[in-house]
C-alpha cells in the first residue's frame, strides 16, 4: 500500500467536465492478507482515440513532517544507535525465510525512530497496535541500524535479501529506510497493514518501506514485497516530469511532481481501464464518506472481471501494484495465481499478462529481479 495524501479534481481526456472528488480513505484486505490504506490525489486525462483509456488516479503525499530538505543518504541515527551495517549479496543471493522469522509475535525491542526522521516517528500510519521492531537506514544494498537496538538481526538479513532480490537496481537508490514492525494478529490474520511505502514530503527520490512479516508465509512476504516494489517502481522521481504546481500538470500531480505521460502508471491505465470503469470509479469516489466503502464494493462487483481483487478496484494505483505483485512474485502461468485472485480465477488476468507482454519497458527492467523473487514461491 501507499500512504498517504489528499485528493483533487481530475479531468477525463477529451472531456470539458471537471469532477470534484473529495478526500478518500479506503481500508481493504489485500489478497495476500495485507490490509492497506490509500489516500491519493491528481488530475488525469482520457484520450480521445478509440480504445485508448486512462483511469482516475490518486497518488501518495506524505503528511507534513519535520525534515531536512537537503537530500541526504540516510536518516540521522537515533541516540545510541549501534551495530555494524550489513550488505545483501547482489541479487539477494539464495532466498529463504526461516520459520522462526515468521512467528506471530516477536519480543519487544529497544528500537526507536531516528532523530528527525524524514518519514515520521509514529506508527499511526501502520494502524493502531503496530509494534516497532527495527529501523534501518538504507544505502543501495546495505542496511545500517538507525534505531539504537543493536546490529542487524539475522531475520532482517533474510528479509532484506528478499527485498534486494525483488528490487531492480534502478529503483534501489530511491529507498532510504526500512522499518520492520509487528502487526497485531487476531484469528491468524493481520488487522494492520503488512506493507507500506511512503515518500519524504515533496521528495519522490527518498522513500521508506515498512513491512510486518510476523505470522506470514513465504508467499505472503513475496507478494507483499512485490506489491510495494510496484509502487516504488511507478512513483519514484524518475517517473515524474517537472511541473511547478498541480495546475500546471497535464497528467496527474502526485504531491512530489507530475506523472510522466509515458510513465508506467499512465501507460498501464491507458491500456487496461475502459471508459466505463473510469466513470464508475469516479462515481464511487464522489460518494459521501459513509457510503464510499459500499460504493467501491459495488464498483468491484460490477467490474470484477477486470480486477485481481476488490482492493485493486478501490484505486488505480493499487490496481497497478496488485497486478504487478502477482505477476512479479508468481510469474505467468504459475499454478498459484488462482489462489491469489479473488473470485473467478480469470479475474484481472489480462492485467497480469500486460506486465508480461507490454511494450512499456517494465518487463525488461524487472524481469531479472522478479525471476529471483519467484524462487521464494516455488
Amino acid at each position: 500500500m501507499v500512504a498517504q495524501g489528499g485528493q483533487r479534481p481530475w479531468q477525463p481526456r477529451g472531456s470539458g467536465l471537471l469532477v470534484a472528488v473529495v478526500v478518500v480513505s479506503v481500508v481493504a484486505v489485500v489478497v495476500h492478507g495485507a490490509i492497506a490504506l490509500v489516500l491519493l490525489n491528481g488530475t488525469v486525462r482520457r484520450t480521445v482515440a478509440v480504445g485508448d483509456v486512462a483511469a482516475p488516479s490518486r497518488t501518495p503525499v506524505a503528511s507534513p513532517r519535520p525534515w531536512d530538505a537537503t537530500p541526504t543518504p540516510a536518516p540521522t541515527p537515533a541516540a545510541g544507535a549501534t551495530g555494524a551495517s550489513w550488505t545483501a549479496p547482489d541479487g539477494g543471493g539464495a532466498l529463504h525465510l526461516d520459520h522462526s522469522c515468521l512467528i506471530a509475535d516477536n519480543p519487544p525491542t529497544a528500537a526507536t525512530f531516528p532523530v528527525q526522521d524524514p518519514f515520521g516517528t509514529a506508527l499511526s500510519d501502520l494502524g493502531v497496535g503496530a509494534e516497532l521492531q527495527r529501523v534501518y537506514a538504507v544505502d543501495g544494498r546495505t542496511l545500517a541500524p538507525a534505531d539504537g537496538a543493536g546490529p542487524v538481526r539475522e531475520c532482517d538479513k533474510q528479509l532484506w535479501s528478499v527485498i534486494v532480490a525483488a528490487m531492480p537496481a534502478t529503483v534501489r537508490p530511491f529507498l532510504k529506510e526500512l522499518v520492520v514492525f509487528d502487526a497485531l494478529l487476531t484469528g491468524g490474520t493481520s488487522d494492520l497493514y503488512v506493507g507500506e511505502v511512503v515518500p519524504a514530503e515533496s521528495d519522490a527520490s527518498r522513500w521508506r518501506l515498512a513491512i510486518a512479516p510476523n505470522g506470514a508465509t513465504d508467499l505472503d512476504v513475496a507478494v507483499t514485497v512485490a506489491h510495494e516494489v510496484g509502487h516504488l517502481l511507478s512513483l519514484n522521481a524518475s517517473q515524474l516530469d517537472p511541473a511547478p504546481s498541480a495546475a500546471a500538470c497535464g497528467t496527474m500531480w502526485t504531491g512530489q511532481g507530475c506523472l510522466s505521460d509515458d510513465g508506467h502508471v499512465m501507460t498501464f491505465l491507458d491500456d487496461t481501464w475502459s471508459d466505463a470503469e473510469v466513470d464508475g470509479w469516479n462515481d464511487a469516489a464522489q460518494k459521501p464518506d459513509h457510503e464510499r466503502d459500499q460504493a467501491f464494493q459495488d464498483f468491484y462487483d460490477h467490474h470484477a472481471g477486470s480486477f485481481v481483487d476488490s482492493y485493486a478496484a478501490t484505486d488505480p494505483f493499487e490496481d497497478f501494484a496488485e497486478s504487478f505483485g502477482i505477476w512479479c512474485a508468481l510469474g505467468p502461468g504459475s499454478p498459484l495465481i488462482p489462489q491469489a485472485i479473488e473470485g473467478n480465477p480469470s479475474n484481472g488476468h489480462f492485467k497480469i499478462d500486460w506486465f508480461e507482454h507490454s511494450s512499456s519497458g517494465i518487463n525488461g527492467s524487472t524481469r531479472d529481479s522478479c525471476t529471483r523473487l519467484r524462487a521464494l514461491t516455488r
